[in-house]
């Protein structure tokens, strides 16, 4: 008598998932040994300029006051004292590349930076920061134009061992710029007539009164990085690109929910250019969160189109809702966080302070 036993196979979609849990695990593996090997090879000043950088981005992360200075401080350390430390070979990692300068930098690329650079070199995960502690992570995705400026074209001014200014009162502080550095490498956008050359439109936008050297801010550090590396730059205050978007959604409104028969490959290309361009140019709005976790989601997240639609969806009620309060009293020198999910708990909570 024979006995039959059957045998579940897997589905495409569940050895894929297999595989790539895999393979995320042995990159995971892979990662903690070559960081380990990083670590200890650090000289002993090196190894403490991480440290102290690490305890710069947490308090950044922390959302006090400071962020401004402390966001020069990471660029400044990560750009200048550990560049010769810093993990480049993850970059350069299943590419052709060798240098930073071969690179075409867009959002991507960027956020491939702080990925598989910046992250990697504090030793962490970038699979769950981006989950488990979202403002290290913003810290550290936010200074990273400027640290990659700061790499390619040497801009931050030292001068024994110092390189910052000495503001008075609350104002945070600004960083010794040496524009000298960049002029040779600005593209003017194609819009701008002929009469103006690239040094005097990019003046005009960044340094008013053109001088070689200034001490600029943590805001125009990035303003200037993001437009040298991908030609973004600020809008200005009229809005021109919002009836164009509410053009388009009000086309879709109406009923015209698919491409027009003609030219449908061309409309196709040019709405992935359109949605690539959008993206890239969000990288200069304080908003930019929103559309950076929805690209996240689709990449990352979603198993279908429904799902990457409903996580959209979800921004609605979010913008209307307060999920957390967060204030601080002092207690002597030391900081103490008080954290609420409602406002009871909260008033309760600064009626015992």
């Amino acid at each position: 008598m024979f006995h039959v036993r059957k045998v579940k196979t897997m589905s495409k979609k569940e050895k894929s998932k297999v595989d790539v849990e895999l393979l995320k695990k042995q990159q995971q593996k892979l990662d903690a040994e070559q960081h380990k090997n990083l670590t200890k090879n650090l000289s002993v000043a090196d190894a403490k300029k991480l440290d102290e950088t690490d305890k710069i981005i947490t308090r950044v992360e922390s959302n006090l006051i400071d962020n401004e200075n402390s966001n020069l401080h990471i660029i400044k350390n990560l750009g200048v004292d550990l560049k010769n430390v810093l993990p480049l070979y993850k970059m350069y990692e299943k590419t052709n590349f060798k240098a930073l300068k071969e690179f075409n930098f867009n959002n991507s690329v960027m956020l491939k930076f702080t990925n598989k650079v910046l992250l990697f070199l504090f030793g962490k995960n970038a699979d769950t920061i981006q989950r488990d502690n979202p403002l290290y992570f913003k810290a550290l995705r936010d200074t990273t134009p400027s640290i990659i400026l700061q790499l390619l074209y040497g801009v931050i001014i030292v001068k024994e061992n110092n390189c910052f200014n000495s503001p008075t009162g609350r104002k945070p502080k600004m960083i010794n710029f040496n524009f000298k550095n960049l002029y040779r490498h600005i593209e003017k956008p194609k819009s701008v007539s002929d009469d103006i050359s690239a040094k005097d439109y990019f003046n005009s936008k960044f340094n008013k009164d053109g001088k070689d050297t200034d001490y600029i801010s943590f805001e125009l550090f990035n303003n200037i990085s993001k437009f040298i590396l991908m030609s973004v730059e600020q809008a200005e205050s009229d809005v021109p690109l919002l009836r164009k978007l509410n053009s388009i959604n009000e086309y879709i409104d109406a009923g015209n929910n698919y491409f027009a028969e003609e030219q449908v490959n061309e409309q196709v290309d040019a709405t992935k250019e359109c949605i690539t361009n959008l993206l890239d140019v969000a990288t200069n709005s304080k908003k930019f969160e929103i559309l950076f976790d929805a690209l996240i989601n689709l990449t990352d997240e979603s198993e279908t189109f429904e799902d990457f639609k409903k996580h959209i969806k979800s921004f609605e009620n979010k913008s209307v809702k307060i999920r957390m309060y967060q204030a601080v009293k002092f207690d002597g020198s030391k900081v103490k966080y008080l954290q609420a999910d409602d406002t009871p708990s909260l008033i309760k909570q600064l009626q015992s302070v």
